[in-house]
């Protein structure tokens, strides 16, 4: 009774898909690690550079995964969800619900529209912690150990959900783990 959240991913390996292949040439980037959970923007295209981890969350579970920050020039990183069919071209805040570590904003497409969204959590300086409740339909961060509460809710399931990282700097690397 005073277990606290049971997360249903505990067998989960996060590991990285590639983007799609018609992706321009200078939004490269490196799959690399053990397991494929190493994710490093190759490239200066500042347009963004979007990847999606090969999982797709059931409905009904709570899954929790952790970003460590392994290399950036200046924060410019997305961490979040999107549909798993999402799209590269399009803006980013049509096709997922994110924490954009630079400002500490949040930004999303409909239904909560949020385009540079102030929150009251810290700038990330080391890791982000996700949690995304599918029943619940509600996505959290805790960032570097600072728990604000749900950040996004009523997120749509109609579509089939992953975590979602944007990477926009050159070199920018970070690495993605299963927590708890």
């Amino acid at each position: 009774k005073n277990f606290g959240d049971i997360y249903s991913n505990l067998d989960i390996k996060y590991k990285f898909k590639p983007c799609p292949k018609n992706i321009s040439e200078d939004r490269k980037y490196i799959v690399s690690g053990q397991n494929g959970n190493i994710l490093t923007k190759k490239g200066h295209d500042m347009n963004g550079m979007g990847t999606i981890c090969d999982i797709i969350f059931r409905k009904d579970g709570i899954y929790s995964w952790k970003i460590k920050i392994l290399k950036t020039f200046d924060y410019n990183i997305s961490i979040g969800v999107a549909p798993s069919d999402f799209n590269i071209h399009s803006s980013y805040s049509t096709y997922g619900w994110y924490f954009y570590l630079r400002d500490s904003s949040l930004r999303s497409g409909p239904p909560h529209n949020y385009e540079f969204h102030k929150t009251n959590l810290k700038k990330a300086r080391n890791e982000i912690i996700v949690i995304m409740n599918m029943k619940k339909r509600t996505l959290k961060f805790i960032v570097d150990n600072e728990d604000k509460g749900d950040s996004f809710t009523d997120i749509p399931i109609d579509k089939p959900l992953s975590p979602a990282v944007l990477l926009y700097n050159n070199d920018d690397s970070i690495e993605i783990s299963k927590y708890n």
